[in-house]
Formats: structure tokens, C-alpha cells, sequence
């Protein structure tokens, strides 16, 4: 439950709380090339977009235009970089998250309605920034995961890929758990923790009775980018 509520309601760069926020319709993505790897690029952002389906029950397919599409994934290069900010995500936005994306990897930022529903994502990947620390795989996975709902780091998740204090490199039990919660229909767009905590109490005591913990590892294991290798370097 305090997994929960530090990853979806809390903030690493304010002390504003927020409430609920994730898709309440389906995601319809695109991915947008300006580096070579078309291929390989592709397969990977599917087949994270797949595992996080079957985890939450969502549909997630690729979007039948670009104009069409709610989520769209950025895969560009260190020199780009700015100019493909400005244009996802805005002047204002650019500004604001220049200054930290110099000090990360990749990035994703999403937009809400008023009720707190996720109605648009897009992701912005450097390419050759990942591939030069051999985190690519692992940085769309971390960033597309993100998007769902869970835009927390924090050091006090472990383990988990939104660990600061201990990377993990693709999904764990613990990831899988905290997306079923969130995709649970009990959870509403929109709840505050106070509401929340009986209502996750109850989703914990399930999957303690149901073994959800022991199968939730499995899927993390099995599933996702953790099942794809790409060899030495990415």
C-alpha cells in the first residue's frame, strides 16, 4: 500500500499530493523513427506495450495513423534532443525539464483530464545516449511504464523499476503488483489516499490469499523486456 501511494500519488520534484491518475481509454500508440534500428526499436517498444496490456487489462495496440494516436514514443539523438522537446512537448515544458533531462536518460511525460484520466503520453527516447550506457531495453521500459500511472521514483522502493537507490533494469513482481492495483476497478480516476488505503488493504489481502505475489514475480520474470536479450551493449 505505501508502495502504492509513494510511486502513483507522490512527487520526487514536488510536495503537491495528487490523486488517481491512469488510461481509462484505450492506448493507441505510434512510434515515431529518427534513428536507424527501425526493426529492433519496434519489436522492443511492442513487446513492452504487450506485456503491460496483459498486465492491466488495457488495450494497447499501435495507433491506425500517427494523427491517431494518444501515445506517441520518440526515438531520437542527443543532438535533436531540444528541438524534439520544444516540438512534443512544448516551449514552456521544454524550460521546465531541459535542465533535469540533462541529468537523465529518457523521459515521458503525460497529459490528464480534469477528473485525472490519462488521455495523452509521449515519450522522448535518445537513442544513442541509452545504447551508450547499455540501458536502452531497460529505458523504454522504466519510461513506458511510467506513462500507465506511476510517475514516481523514489529510494524507497525496492524492489522495483522505479528504485533510485537500486535500478532494477526491467519489471518486477513488485511493478506487476502496483499495476494491477491501479487497473483494479475499485481504484477510481480521481481517489485521494485517504479513500484509497481500505480499498487497497482489500486488493493486498487478494493477492496474499490468491498467491498474486508469487505470480506476479513469474510475469515479470517471463514476460517483457526481462525475456528479450539483446547481447553486450544493447
Amino acid at each position: 500500500m505505501d508502495s502504492f501511494v509513494e510511486v502513483a500519488l507522490r512527487s520526487a520534484y514536488s510536495t503537491r499530493k495528487h490523486s488517481v491518475r491512469k488510461w481509462a481509454v484505450p492506448v493507441d500508440y505510434s512510434i515515431v523513427h529518427h534513428v536507424g534500428d527501425e526493426m529492433l526499436h519496434t519489436r522492443l517498444i511492442e513487446r513492452h506495450f504487450r506485456h503491460l496490456a496483459e498486465i492491466t487489462g488495457l488495450s494497447i495496440q499501435p495507433a491506425p495513423s500517427p494523427v491517431a494516436a494518444n501515445f506517441i514514443v520518440v526515438l531520437t539523438r542527443e543532438e535533436s534532443l531540444v528541438g524534439d522537446l520544444l516540438r512534443y512537448y512544448g516551449t514552456h515544458s521544454t524550460l521546465q525539464h531541459e535542465p533535469l533531462f540533462r541529468h537523465s536518460i529518457c523521459m515521458v511525460m503525460f497529459a490528464t483530464d480534469r477528473k485525472g484520466s490519462i488521455v495523452r503520453a509521449v515519450a522522448v527516447i535518445p537513442v544513442d545516449r541509452a545504447r551508450s550506457r547499455g540501458v536502452l531495453a531497460s529505458c523504454l521500459a522504466e519510461e513506458l511504464t511510467h506513462a500507465m500511472g506511476l510517475p514516481n521514483d523514489s529510494p524507497k522502493m525496492f524492489p522495483s523499476i522505479f528504485s533510485i537507490s537500486s535500478r532494477q533494469a526491467y519489471l518486477t513482481g513488485l511493478d506487476v503488483l502496483l499495476l494491477r492495483m491501479l487497473y483494479d476497478p475499485r481504484v477510481k480516476v480521481g481517489g485521494d489516499e485517504r479513500n484509497l488505503r481500505p480499498i487497497l488493504e482489500t486488493i493486498a489481502g487478494e493477492f496474499e490469499r490468491d498467491n498474486g505475489f508469487g505470480s506476479a514475480g513469474q510475469l515479470a520474470e517471463e514476460g517483457g523486456l526481462a525475456a528479450f536479450r539483446l547481447g553486450a551493449g544493447e
